[in-house]
């Protein structure tokens, strides 16, 4: 395809402005306020950090600069020891313009490619911010792909607020990416999710704002809503509130479980203990006991030998005990954790149940504020007579 002529800094209608005057015009752009300059292609190279973003669709880019034009220059840093430019942005399009024959890339960049030279003195995480910013501008990037962005961001940022640069992570991160901080905050929340609807928010199947939801449960709960989504195609709120408690119970029960067991750890260790006193003692007595009358002696090795044998007894108890204890916790950890159609069926009745009461709850204040116009009224005095009746009979069956 014949190139189409792109008239550009350093080129004219009539061909390409001679030396002299293609050096002014890179001094003057090398002078300006963005210090732009045109660098040949074999003083620039590319940055290592950059191969985190995808090079593909290359033979496309290099076909649309020819005839398009170069719609974005360069960003490159100066590597001061051998007069080179390190890319901070445009490594495709670098590669793009390498990949032309000689003769075209002199046809449309005759002063070289342009540049836009950051400061050299810039640190190496402030390069790498400024990359991901760069790369974020200029690329349709995907769910994935934005996640890796604020994921390496935060720990950019978490090292430059350890030394006092920064105050605020998620400001910093919305500030680079062009997005509001509450949705930097979502997205560095989303981190919390399982693999599962890790990946799912990674295809779309769910919303960063549902993402940012469910990565504030633990992951018994996470599992249930993937089941759910399985089951289903969505969760509503009745269900995740509802998944939310049970999950509180189960943390509880899992609390109360692990105190349980570090306390019995702790009375195990007290008979270790208790034993090896016993038989210090019982020792002593063996050796020394001649010393004393020999009824009182030996009465006292019996005492202790009973002792030691009723402490033996007892930790052999304990450790049984425990050893009970971290199957049962075994067990409940790996057990099969998919939603039947009766649980789901209780969940969603538990729902409704706390709807209903939060709407009362929410409501009693207005009748407790109407009992003048309620005293006044006979319909509305009946009807809560007929109200308070109908709550007694349901009291009555719950609370026998």
């Amino acid at each position: 395809m014949a190139a189409k002529k792109i008239f550009k800094p350093g080129q004219t209608a009539s061909g390409i402005l001679d030396s002299k005057g293609g050096d002014r015009l890179k001094q003057m752009q090398a002078n300006s306020n963005y210090n732009f300059k045109f660098i040949p292609k074999e003083k620039i190279i590319p940055n290592e950090k950059n191969k985190n973003y995808s090079q593909n669709n290359i033979e496309a880019l290099c076909e649309s600069i020819i005839i398009n034009g170069l719609r974005h220059n360069l960003s490159v840093i100066p590597v001061t020891d051998n007069d080179t430019y390190r890319i901070v942005s445009g490594e495709r399009r670098y590669h793009a313009i390498n990949q032309m024959d000689e003769k075209t890339y002199k046809e449309l960049f005759p002063a070289g490619i342009p540049c836009k030279v950051e400061k050299s003195s810039i640190t190496e995480i402030d390069e790498e911010i400024m990359l991901i910013s760069a790369n974020h501008d200029i690329r349709e990037t995907s769910v994935e792909e934005k996640r890796w962005e604020i994921r390496r961001l935060k720990e950019l940022y978490e090292t430059k607020k350890l030394s006092g640069e920064i105050t605020n992570i998620s400001k910093e991160i919305a500030k680079q990416l062009n997005i509001s901080q509450r949705q930097a905050i979502k997205y560095v929340n989303a981190e919390k999710l399982i693999p599962e609807l890790s990946d799912l928010l990674n295809q779309n199947g769910i919303s960063l704002e549902d993402a940012s939801k469910f990565s504030r449960l633990d992951e018994w709960a996470q599992l249930k809503i993937i089941e759910l989504l399985s089951a289903k195609g969505s969760v509503n709120n009745e269900e995740l509130e509802s998944i939310k408690k049970i999950s509180k119970e189960n943390e509880i029960e899992k609390k109360r479980n692990q105190q349980e067991l570090e306390k019995t750890l702790q009375l195990l260790t007290e008979r270790d203990k208790s034993i090896e006193a016993l038989e210090n003692r019982i020792r002593s007595l063996e050796k020394n006991g001649q010393e004393k009358p020999e009824t009182d002696w030996k009465e006292e090795l019996k005492y202790v030998s009973v002792a030691k044998e009723k402490a033996e007894r007892e930790k052999q108890r304990l450790e049984t005990q425990i050893e009970k204890m971290k199957l049962q916790q075994k067990e409940r950890e790996s057990r099969h954790t998919s939603i039947s159609d009766n649980e789901l069926k209780r969940i969603s009745q538990i729902a409704k149940a706390e709807q209903a009461l939060q709407l009362y709850e929410t409501n009693f204040s207005i009748l407790k504020n109407s009992k003048t116009i309620i005293k006044a009224d006979p319909d509305l005095k009946t009807r809560l007579e007929i109200l308070k009746n109908r709550f007694d009979d349901l009291l009555a069956e719950i609370i026998p």
